[in-house]
């Protein structure tokens, strides 16, 4: 029975130290994948917050501006007897209250509405365009701190290989198989290696701060151990097909809108407006028959009369015309641009997967026997220590070359898929 207490006793104690010691292990992060920076970066980016709010701001604008403008109250006195200021003495004297509506020229009220809600839409695609734009730089700097890590690795291996080697040239140093000259180049080959690590470490740390820049204290996380994984881009040719549909192109597509929208606002100068006023007039004293004399009510339109347009109706229309020409000019540059960009990506996308192909099949493999054949020579005493030097530098510079490589083709696809407009 005891024994039996006992024991349930020292299982409850055992649980409760495993939960206390569970709840104090410090919960570490997961590793940093591009997908997830791109989300915290679209999360966090101030610059969109700014732009949902602007869009908010001018979708308020476009009611009010649709709106007739407020009536005007009058109030006063008409035709008051300057000799004594009795409102019963003359039978014009009125004590006035009335109205003002002002009704603007043609369709100026719902164009300017159609105006301000093409800045809303060509607000909102730009918004859409800076978040490709974020996705895009977040992957190119997660990339290259990727590839600052790999180089790293391979240098970190370069040096372990040195350092074997000059343990070796000293040993045949002493044995008198080499002379001085190779174990000091040993060592000078070392250092060196030794100091382009030193430098690509710096770089990382360049790269991080950008990324946290955009992503804050998770730039410094360790990043996934695999390459950033970014989806192959389309055909070039449908990408400029689909181009149109972009939210770059789109923004600007919304501005000639906007300018020819002007355009008809500046037409519509052409056209009477229109103020229409009603007016009570109250009238104190007597008739001389001794009847109230009536009170009168007055109805009066008041009409603009563009007779002389042609410096000012004219002049603002032929500005308006070439403000549409000038932003037309513009969106057909920027469409050229990025026509343009989209082919040089694609055919730079090409060679380097062309390229890749090559390091992998023929130029590291060829590389690694190389170097090997000459460490097997350089023992048998066959070649000296510069052929060996030349084929294990021949074969790391192959090996960092090969990881830029990789790094700039990804960077390329993450390119092609800014102008393709996907999310992933």
């Amino acid at each position: 029975m005891y024994q039996f207490l006992a024991d349930k006793a020292f299982r409850r104690l055992a649980a409760v130290t495993l939960f206390l010691f569970a709840g104090a292990a410090p919960v570490i992060a997961a590793d940093l994948t591009v997908e997830e920076a791109v989300r915290i970066a679209l999360r966090d980016d101030p610059t969109l917050q700014a732009m949902g709010a602007r869009s908010q701001s001018m979708s308020e604008l476009s009611v009010a501006a649709e709106s007739l403008p407020d009536p005007k109250l009058k109030l006063g006195f008409a035709n008051l007897p300057v000799d004594s200021f009795n409102l019963g003495q003359e039978p014009m004297t009125q004590a006035v209250i009335g109205v003002r509506q002002m009704f603007p020229r043609g369709q100026t009220r719902s164009l300017s509405k159609s105006r301000i809600n093409e800045s809303v839409a060509r607000n909102d695609a730009e918004a859409e365009d800076r978040e490709l734009r974020i996705r895009l730089a977040v992957r190119e700097e997660y990339t290259r701190i990727y590839l600052h890590q790999e180089r790293q690795k391979i240098l970190e291996q370069s040096i372990i290989v040195f350092k074997d080697l000059a343990e070796i040239t000293r040993d045949y140093y002493a044995n008198g198989r080499a002379h001085q000259q190779d174990v000091v180049q040993a060592q000078l080959e070392l250092s060196k290696v030794e100091e382009r690590l030193t430098r690509i470490r710096q770089k990382e740390e360049e790269a991080r701060a950008r990324l946290a820049e955009r992503i804050g204290a998770d730039a410094y996380r360790q990043l996934d151990p695999l390459w950033p994984q970014i989806m192959q881009p389309s055909p070039s040719q449908q990408l400029i097909s689909n181009l149109v549909d972009h939210p770059h192109v789109r923004a600007w597509q919304h501005e000639i809108a906007k300018s020819r929208t002007t355009e008809e606002i500046a037409r519509q100068a052409y056209k009477p407006g229109f103020a229409v006023d009603l007016a009570y007039g109250g009238r104190g004293g007597q008739n001389p028959n001794g009847t109230d004399r009536t009170d009168f009510f007055s109805v009066f339109v008041t009409m603009d009369i563009p007779l002389f347009t042609k410096n000012r109706q004219d002049r603002v229309l032929a500005s308006s015309i070439a403000e549409t020409s000038a932003t037309q000019y513009a969106s057909d540059d920027v469409f050229r641009s990025m026509k343009a960009r989209i082919e040089e990506s694609a055919a730079t996308l090409a060679r380097e997967q062309e390229r890749l192909g090559l390091y992998q099949e023929y130029l590291l493999p060829q590389a690694a026997f190389n170097a090997e054949a000459a460490f097997e020579a350089y023992q048998d005493a066959v070649d000296d220590l510069t052929t060996l030097m030349r084929a294990r530098i021949g074969e790391y510079e192959l090996k960092l070359s090969h990881a830029s490589l990789r790094a700039d083709e990804i960077i390329t696809r993450a390119r092609l898929l800014y102008f393709q407009g996907e999310a992933s």
